[in-house]
């Protein structure tokens, strides 16, 4: 039995950028997933390559088991690196990019890239982000926070 979730909806955040304005989606759980997903295809990628050099190394250095450096590398992703990679500008620009398509299909994650600057990442963030009902008039709390110093327009 599955639940009715037609009337549900999450909440849209429409921001100009350029002469464009763009509809920005709150994040929900399947993003997330996602977002962990293209996180783990990325590392496994790394792995792959760390691994041919760790069994090629190991071959040349006596008493160093090869399925142990192996065990190093294979290591699940931890909530404190999904935390961080979700703040590098690589790791936003994703975010953005699963939060434009919900109202942008056509939308790819190269143009997200392109159009977000870094003096929108703070309202960009808040979009995919709102604020909990109960935190809706505490300012400065996020989920992602950017690394990236505001520019003096945007700090008065």
């Amino acid at each position: 039995m599955s639940m009715d979730l037609s009337g549900f909806v999450h909440k849209r955040t429409k921001i100009k950028i350029g002469s464009e304005t763009f509809t920005f989606t709150e994040l929900n759980m399947a993003d997330m997933a996602e977002f962990r997903a293209h996180v783990k295809t990325q590392r496994d990628t790394a792995n792959e390559k760390r691994r041919a050099r760790l069994l090629e190394d190991a071959k040349k250095v006596p008493n160093i088991d090869p399925v142990e450096l192996l065990r190093l590398t294979d290591a699940s992703i931890t909530e404190e690196e999904f935390a961080m990679e979700s703040e590098t500008l690589e790791g936003v620009g994703y975010l953005a990019y699963l939060s434009l398509r919900h109202h942008n299909a056509e939308v790819s994650l190269r143009d997200v890239l392109d159009i977000i600057t870094p003096q929108l990442l703070e309202e960009v963030t808040d979009a995919m982000f709102p604020p909990l009902p109960k935190e809706a008039g505490v300012k400065g709390k996020k989920k992602v926070k950017s690394k990236i110093v505001k520019s003096p327009k945007q700090q008065q």
